[in-house]
């Protein structure tokens, strides 16, 4: 019975790091589940960019009831957004480029923007597990 029970929190001990790593995946591109993650993602950024906007992914991770995304906003077909011509006019210099960083949450049958930041100058979403409650290696912030 000893035996047993060492074994079984040796395993624990073992297999818990592993598992706490992989609480995380990425949505195939072109995946519907992807498409409407970039969609709730989309109204805040077109508001701020005062234009239609597509994404170019760089991070996307998706856990049970939360998403996190790094993505580059461009204009329908490819055409490069001017800074000076969006709500940022007068503060890119200040700004880190347009990369937009947003959380979503899964609730009522779909995915809503919790928060979002575009073009950090620092880890502006290294408070949001305290915040949110979202899990600290969704939004690369390992404990």
């Amino acid at each position: 019975m000893m035996v047993r029970a060492f074994c079984l929190l040796l395993f624990t001990i073992a297999v818990t790091p592993l598992l706490q790593a992989q609480t995380f995946r990425e949505p195939p591109k072109g995946s519907p589940e992807r498409a409407v993650i970039l969609d709730a993602v989309r109204p805040a950024v077109e508001a701020e960019m005062r234009g239609s906007v597509e994404f170019v992914v760089t991070t996307m991770r998706v856990s049970p009831g939360w998403a996190f995304v790094q993505v580059e906003p461009q204009r329908p077909g490819g055409g490069a957004i001017d800074p000076e011509r969006t709500g940022f006019r007068g503060e890119s210099d200040m700004m880190d480029g347009l990369t937009v960083f947003a959380l979503l949450t899964f609730q009522l049958g779909r995915w809503n923007l919790v928060d979002h930041v575009v073009g950090p100058t620092d880890v502006a979403y290294a408070i949001w597990p305290d915040r949110y409650g979202v899990p600290p290696a969704l939004v690369c912030m390992e404990e």
